[in-house]
């Protein structure tokens, strides 16, 4: 044996204890040779406790609040806050990703000056701000209107600080610009009701749900707060006498996660959304189904909906006339319904209004409030004169902070072309993208979570934003930019210094109103809830009929069309520089880290190719090229294609992967006539995904609500268990025993827990060609499966539940482990000891859910991304298999705290991560052994539906799912 450097016990335990420490540290090197104290603490920070920070997400226009998470000065979870109606504790994946946009380490650091050769050199803050100074006095002394602000919608106060800047720089040009915005649903309001502010929707209060093309469950409007209300819609309860569920039905032309999730799911072409809803709309009033108290002229109405009788509207749609009669009437006479469009037309909003308005549902399932805000993006018309400006030298200095216009704005807007045309253009934000590749000024932004900021998302609820953290790099909010611009441009003096000036004297304001405080004691209040929320009052309609004095004309008709959807994950390509959400399968197609040509199996065979075929589609507005996805989940003569890819900058994780669908569309469009041909070149679309048939197992389980009225237990997929003979003596817990009950009915597939698994317990990313290899790290994953033709006509659209470790009593792995790496303890989880396992797999080998994951190689976290880890979980390397244990440094954190408390532990103090995130309250986690929580009520509430996966296995999971429920096909 070779001999080695002797070392006493007593040095090798203080070694091994400083290693561990250092580790401890995220994104240390090999172990620190000195342990470093709190010399003068910050007697706001106690080392190993979490302190909270209530504020706001700014990844989409929903406006949820958030609670930040924080761990000696840095940020390392977000979750919902419940506090806030929106969200109400639930947050989505691109919420919980948020921290991998503060962390990107390809944010800009410093400010950054373009030379006349294109390249770029750093400066310091004050040589930046004289620059941008000397250029703003200079064009505004050229005239009026010569500075343009350009930028994302940033909340009320930052309105009023960007209409300030733009003042002191003699110029009125300030623009808000959303690449998705609600434009149709505005001037469908607008026409309808005289006024441009959006509805507010109760789907919880409706019997029957028709969706034309909106996905509220994925990317349309408010979708945390319209799952939890669809979750609810869906849950079993008895109407008129009988055990029912919510009626939903979509309409559009691919089947999104949305449709899988409906009853029914209509295909159409795109555009022809409409024609269906106003078909549906010519059956109510053929029926009389028209409410007195609607306010509507029947005969304007007759005439309006002449040219959509059901017979001819199938002729043009293909959609059968049954069909269509069946919804009209569902729709007339239920107790509640409700249409939502989400199509980039304002024809199928207003059927859709005009539908619930006649149905008399208007203050039940949809309202408008009183003191709705001002709207926050500017008009389509407005952007465009912007632009059309800066393309006519129009404008001297451009000031562009967020929304990505090169990116986002459609080919006829000659977006680049136009800030050619600008002599100083300077761009403020985080990671460079497009846009900034223009700027001849790049200055470092700070991130929403090192802001002070505020929304409001609608009526009655202001979010209040403050920062989490300190800043990451030399970066400043683009509030205290303009704000310093402003200054040295005019001598008119502004009311504020700082943003947050700005923002605690708007908010101060509102003291009064809201419930006459003291101003300091509701300002503090305002910030440990995270904003202000009031009371809704409804709002009066007054009808406008004059647009009805002749035929609704229809939709054009396109042999090939292709159609462009936000990436649920994505979004309008914000999303693209984390890469938590690029390895996150989109729950339908499960692909990774691409775009892709979704169609139907008849349209590949008439255009003559096969999956991973790489097309161009090409339309009167551009050409991109994507790799084919064959399935049945898309209309013939439709191409699918995911937005959000496709950048040519933006970052590491977004550079050059996939198309930009945006550059075949026109301006505010999400479909076009297409051709498309073979180019001869083939690429692989990449998923985790194995089959996409269960086989015969039982691992998603479905059942009819006709069966579960009738109480009647669908016969399992899986072998029938007559009597298994039992190795070991059973398990015995004397304490707590942990488990979990998923509805599967209630679950929508959005991923949110999984993203919020990967900030809690550091889970590492792998890249596109790991997830091709089989080494995608994610704990939790969403099982996507489709029904086989046998079982498609009783069954879901789409079989999709949570799959995470079943912490089984007879748990497979744990027997196998040559190190007892694997073993169970005495509440019943399957632990994992990171430092005992050596790696050979046998666990990950035997486990029959694929649930274990292992580490190939050291997983990488770039600085600063090494501060987003969870100092509470270990953070694993290579040769050690990892997996899921129901979050046990939370289970820990509560039984100490308890224990230190001398007192029980209570049900539903613990609450994992995936619980924590989900908006439609799928997951509930508690004690077995005690039959009064949460979690056994709740199976013992839904005896019927309880099944566990795979139990013919006789694995024994401490997890308990609800069946999916259905309705079977042809009952009303």
């Amino acid at each position: 044996m070779r001999e080695g450097p002797s070392i006493s016990r007593r040095a090798f335990i203080k070694l091994a204890a400083t290693a561990s420490a250092a580790a401890a540290l995220p994104g240390c090197e090999p172990a620190a040779r000195k342990l470093i104290p709190y010399v003068v603490p910050d007697e706001n920070v106690v080392p190993g406790v979490p302190s909270f920070f209530a504020t706001t997400c700014s990844e989409c226009p929903a406006g949820c609040g958030v609670v930040a998470r924080i761990r000696e000065g840095r940020v390392v979870k977000l979750e919902g806050n419940p506090e806030d109606p929106i969200g109400q504790g639930a947050l989505c994946a691109r919420g919980q990703a948020t921290l991998q946009g503060l962390y990107n380490p390809d944010r800009l650091a410093r400010p950054q000056v373009r030379s006349g050769d294109g390249a770029l050199r750093t400066v310091s803050w004050d040589d930046a701000g004289k620059m941008l100074g000397d250029k703003l006095v200079a064009a505004s002394k050229a005239g009026k209107d010569r500075v343009a602000y350009f930028g994302a919608p940033n909340g009320p106060t930052f309105k009023k600080i960007a209409l300030a800047f733009v003042g002191a720089c003699n110029s009125s040009r300030a623009i808000f610009y959303e690449a998705i915005n609600q434009e149709p649903a505005r001037a469908a309001a607008k026409t309808l009701f005289g006024r441009r502010d959006l509805p507010t929707y109760r789907i919880d209060q409706a019997e029957v749900l028709i969706s034309f093309g909106a996905d509220f469950l994925e990317t349309w409007q408010s979708p945390v707060e319209l799952a939890r209300q669809y979750s609810l819609f869906r849950t079993p309860q008895n109407w008129r006498g009988a055990l029912t569920i919510g009626r939903a039905t979509y309409v559009g032309p691919r089947l999104s996660m949305t449709a899988s999730k409906c009853d029914e799911w209509i295909a159409t072409a795109p555009g022809a959304q409409a024609d269906v809803a106003w078909s549906v709309l010519n059956v109510l009033v053929k029926n009389g189904k028209v409410s007195p108290n609607s306010g509507f002229d029947l005969a304007a109405l007759t005439k309006a909906v002449a040219n959509f009788d059901p017979a001819a509207t199938s002729a043009r749609t293909g959609v059968p006339v049954e069909t269509i009669t069946q919804l009209g009437e569902t729709f007339g006479k239920a107790d509640g319904a409700l249409a939502i469009a989400g199509t980039d037309d304002s024809s199928a909003h207003l059927a859709a209004m005009i539908l619930n308005a006649v149905t008399g549902n208007f203050g039940k399932t949809i309202m408008f409030f009183e003191d709705s805000p001002a709207e926050e993006t500017s008009t389509p018309d407005e952007v465009d004169a912007a632009i059309d400006a800066m393309r006519g030298g129009e404008i001297d200095v451009a000031f562009i902070a967020g929304g990505n216009p090169v990116f986002t704005q459609p080919p006829s807007a000659r977006m680049a072309e136009a800030l050619q045309k600008v002599p100083f253009v300077v761009w403020a934000g985080g990671v460079p993208d497009e846009t900034a590749a223009m700027a001849s000024l790049l200055l470092p932004a700070h991130h929403p979570l090192e802001s002070w900021r505020d929304t409001a998302p609608r009526a009655g609820i202001r979010g209040l934003g403050q920062p989490v953290m300190q800043p990451v790099f030399e970066s400043k909010p683009v509030g205290d930019i303009l704000i310093a611009a402003a200054a040295k441009t005019s001598s008119t003096k502004l009311p504020w210094a700082t943003t947050a000036e700005a923002v605690k004297t708007e908010w101060l304001a509102l003291a009064p109103k809201a419930d006459g405080s003291d101003a300091e004691d509701f300002w503090v209040k305002v910030r440990r809830e995270g904003g202000l929320f009031e009371e809704q009052h409804l709002s009066a309609l007054t009808l406008d009929m004059s647009p009805f004095k002749g035929a609704v004309p229809t939709a054009a008709q396109m042999e090939l069309s292709v159609y462009a959807y936000p990436h649920i994950f994505l979004y309008d390509g914000r999303g693209a520089d984390k890469p938590w959400l690029q390895e996150l399968p989109e729950p339908v197609t499960q692909i990774v880290w691409d775009s892709w040509a979704e169609m139907h199996p008849e349209t590949a065979r008439k255009l003559g190719v096969a999956k991973d075929d790489v097309i161009e589609i090409k339309t009167e507005h551009g050409a991109i090229e994507a790799a084919v996805l064959v399935e049945s989940t898309v209309r013939p003569g439709v191409i699918a294609v995911p937005l959000g890819q496709g950048h040519r900058a933006y970052g590491r994780y977004a550079k050059d992967v996939g198309a930009n669908a945006w550059t075949i569309l026109a301006a505010g469009a999400t479909y076009a006539a297409a051709t498309a041909r073979a180019t001869g070149k083939t690429r692989k679309l990449v998923t985790p995904l194995g089959k996409s048939d269960m086989m015969g197992r039982s691992i998603v389980e479905a059942m009819s609500i006709e069966q579960l009225a009738n109480g009647v237990i669908p016969k399992s997929e899986g072998e029938e268990v007559t009597g298994p003979f039992e190795m070991y003596a059973p398990w015995k817990y004397v304490g707590h025993k942990w488990g979990m009950t998923i509805d599967v009915n209630a679950c929508t597939g959005c991923s949110a827990c999984v993203t919020a698994c990967y900030a809690e317990n550091n889970v590492p990313w792998v890249g596109k060609e790991g997830v091709d290899n089989g080494r995608i790290m994610s704990w939790i994953r969403i099982e996507r499966y489709f029904p086989n033709e046998e079982e498609a006509a009783e069954a879901p659209q789409l079989y999709l539940a949570p799959m995470l470790c079943q912490q089984c009593d007879h748990a497979p792995c744990e027997p196998v482990c040559p190190v007892f790496a694997s073993y169970h303890t005495e509440e019943g989880l399957n632990g994992q000891v990171y430092n005992r396992c050596v790696g050979t797999r046998y666990c990950e080998n035997n486990c029959p859910y694929k649930v274990r994951r292992f580490n190939w190689f050291v997983p990488e976290w770039p600085a600063p991304m090494n501060l987003q880890l969870n100092p509470d979980v270990t953070v694993r390397g290579a040769g050690v298999m990892e997996k899921c244990t129901f979050c046990i440094q939370r289970i820990q954190f509560g039984e100490l705290n308890a224990k230190t408390e001398d007192r029980q532990l209570r049900d539903g103090e613990i609450v994992t991560a995936c619980m924590q995130a989900c908006p439609t309250r799928a997951i509930t986690f508690g004690d077995s052994n005690d039959p009064a929580s949460a979690m056994m009520r709740r199976r013992d509430d839904n005896k019927l539906r309880t099944y566990r996966a795979l139990e013919e296995l006789n694995t024994q999971p401490a997890i308990t799912y609800l069946r999916d429920l259905y309705r079977e096909k042809g009952k009303t």
